[in-house]
């Protein structure tokens, strides 16, 4: 009898171990679409089936375990993080491109075109007072141009700039939710499907914010660490970062200082941020633009261009005289005091007047449009004072367009490539250890069958089981 009432028991158990099993199966197909979530599978133990101790099996739940592929998470952390940098960078390019006219009939180029006609104009006529007022008006758009393209350059740095603060804010903020799921974890929500679902969750958007590196602990916390070695997250504890600004010691340029990462512990961290829209803005603002538009260590090829410019056409009309025999004057003024500042600050002389342009080379031997014609053969130079680098000032302009349009396309192209590239991660691990509703459909039909056949035994037994407590009854 002790036998019967032990395969009672034995199929109790099966019913209560199935519902669970399915009860986990019903939770797989409610997050299927759930950020973060895995697959997770209820593990079934065979009990020990020893009748002779007693023992007589059936069926046990052991812990709920989670498909999750480390290898998988790996290859999409690595992948987002480029998608990051390279998002940020592309953007940031475009923007920057934009203000380059590579037709030559707009922007600087076109302006310096018009005053070299300018410049011819009045070599012919030197004392038509038309033409000096045009050459006065054409000074002035190439000012324009230069001061646009500047403001358009210190834009986008003060856009990535802010976009640098908001970037470590986020990671400041997930630092803090991670390590807030794992004080979760550590008071026993090690085998919560919820609280995976967010830790990794949590994980993947970090990842398209700066180069990390995760290893999960024994307790089932991960720890965090940026670039492979500054900790952002050790157990319940996040360590913030901070941006700071300031120019370093030597600085010959005096523009814009570099933006700097500082940990936790006051660490200038910032040669440790390599990828992720972190790592993408600060190549933009501490290299990329500098280059351009100057910085703390460099007056940028812009400020170079516009300074060689201004300088060349203030030295030849300094150097020769009105036709009433008065001094030159220099056309163009701008605050020497930064080389990095040139091509904003270039402004038209306050005190110059067309009258006082000075069109006449004093010789010897003196020529009455010297200084006009020499001005007018800047269009193309043939004398190595006439150029920068070698180059023309328009070609010089095209060189730096050129190398605009070319890291924005090597940009978009690597935005593209690695948005690719995440897919298929995102895909691979989709496949490893996603959500399939159609191997979800399956297991929950096995588990019913395994249910329906369970308890059809349990209903069995216990009709057994009266039937025979009512025969001792009635023998009785």
């Amino acid at each position: 009898m002790s036998s019967i009432f032990a395969a009672l028991g034995t199929a109790g158990n099966a019913l209560d171990v199935l519902e669970q099993a399915m009860a986990v199966v019903q939770n797989n197909v409610s997050n299927a679409s759930t950020p973060g979530y895995v697959t997770q599978t209820l593990q079934l133990n065979a009990r020990l089936f020893d009748p002779s101790n007693n023992a007589w099996g059936g069926l046990a739940a052991g812990n709920v375990q989670s498909s999750r592929s480390v290898f998988a998470e790996n290859s999409v952390w690595a992948a987002n993080q480029q998608v990051g940098s390279a998002t940020q960078q592309s953007t940031a390019l475009q923007a920057v491109q934009g203000s380059f006219d590579v037709t030559g009939t707009n922007g600087i180029p076109g302006a310096l075109s018009s005053l070299y006609s300018a410049f011819s104009a009045w070599s012919n006529a030197p004392d038509n007072a038309t033409n000096q007022q045009q050459v006065l008006a054409a000074a002035k758009t190439v000012v324009q141009a230069f001061n646009t393209t500047a403001s358009s350059i210190d834009s986008v740095r003060a856009q990535a700039n802010q976009q640098t603060q908001t970037a470590v804010k986020q990671i400041n903020l997930l630092s803090s939710q991670i390590a807030a799921v794992n004080g979760q974890i550590r008071d026993g929500g090690q085998h919560d499907g919820g609280l995976d679902a967010q830790l990794y969750s949590n994980l993947e958007q970090l990842s398209n914010l700066v180069d990390i590196s995760v290893q999960t602990e024994s307790d089932g916390t991960v720890s965090v660490l940026m670039g492979g070695q500054i900790p952002l997250v050790t157990g319940e504890t996040a360590n913030p970062l901070s941006v700071s600004a300031s120019n370093p010691p030597g600085g010959s340029a005096s523009g814009p200082p570099p933006q700097q990462i500082i940990a936790a512990n006051g660490q200038d961290v910032t040669d440790k941020v390599q990828q992720g829209q972190l790592g993408g803005l600060l190549q933009i603002t501490n290299s990329v633009l500098p280059s351009i538009g100057g910085g703390s260590n460099q007056q940028g090829t812009l400020n170079q261009l516009a300074q060689s410019f201004a300088d060349r056409v203030n030295t030849l009309l300094t150097s020769g005289q009105t036709a009433s025999g008065a001094a030159g004057v220099p056309l163009f003024t701008y605050n020497s005091a930064s080389s990095s500042s040139t091509a904003g600050t270039l402004a038209i002389n306050p005190s110059m007047t067309p009258s006082q342009l000075a069109a006449v080379d004093p010789g010897p031997p003196r020529v009455a449009n010297g200084i006009a014609d020499k001005l007018s053969q800047l269009q193309n130079p043939s004398s190595p004072s006439d150029k920068i680098n070698g180059l023309s000032y328009t070609d010089f302009y095209s060189s730096i367009a050129t190398n605009v349009g070319s890291l924005a396309s090597s940009a978009s192209q690597e935005q593209i490539t690695s948005q690719q590239t995440l897919t298929q991660a995102q895909n691979a691990r989709s496949q490893l250890s996603g959500v399939s509703l159609n191997d979800q459909a399956a297991a929950l039909l096995e588990f019913q069958d395994a249910y329906q056949a369970s308890a059809q035994a349990f209903s069995t037994i216990r009709n057994t089981i009266t039937y025979l407590l009512q025969t001792m009854q009635s023998l009785q």
